[in-house]
C-alpha cells in the first residue's frame, strides 16, 4: 500500500507525503500549515514524469520523443518514469508543531 500524498496550501501544484510537508514546516519556522488529501486523476491525457518533475501529454512526450525514454519491460511500452497526475480533495489536515 502506498503512502498518501498531499497538497500544501503553499503549493498548489505539487503533492507530497506528510514528511515532506513536516519537513518544510520546520525549515520555514511554520506553526501550523494546512494541507489537503490528493486523490489520483482518471480519464486525463496528461502524466507526470517522475525524472524530469513535469506534466506531459500521453502520446507525445516519451518513446521516440525523450530520451530518457526506459520501458518498465526492458523492451517497449510504459515508461518507467511514468507517474499519475493528482488533484486536491476537500480533505484538509492542519499540522502544527514545524515551528518550535
Amino acid at each position: 500500500m502506498s503512502r498518501k500524498l498531499y497538497f500544501s496550501e503553499c503549493d498548489d501544484e505539487h503533492c507530497y507525503h506528510l514528511a515532506y510537508h513536516k519537513e518544510y514546516m520546520k525549515e520555514n519556522e511554520l506553526k501550523e500549515m494546512k494541507v489537503f488529501e490528493a486523490k489520483r486523476e482518471t480519464g486525463t491525457d496528461y502524466f507526470y514524469c517522475k525524472k524530469f518533475n513535469d506534466i506531459g501529454e500521453v502520446g507525445e512526450s516519451c518513446g521516440k520523443f525523450c530520451d530518457a525514454y526506459k520501458p518498465n519491460n526492458g523492451k517497449n511500452g510504459r515508461c518507467k518514469h511514468y507517474g499519475y497526475c493528482y488533484v486536491p480533495t476537500d480533505k484538509v489536515i492542519l499540522l502544527t508543531g514545524g515551528g518550535e
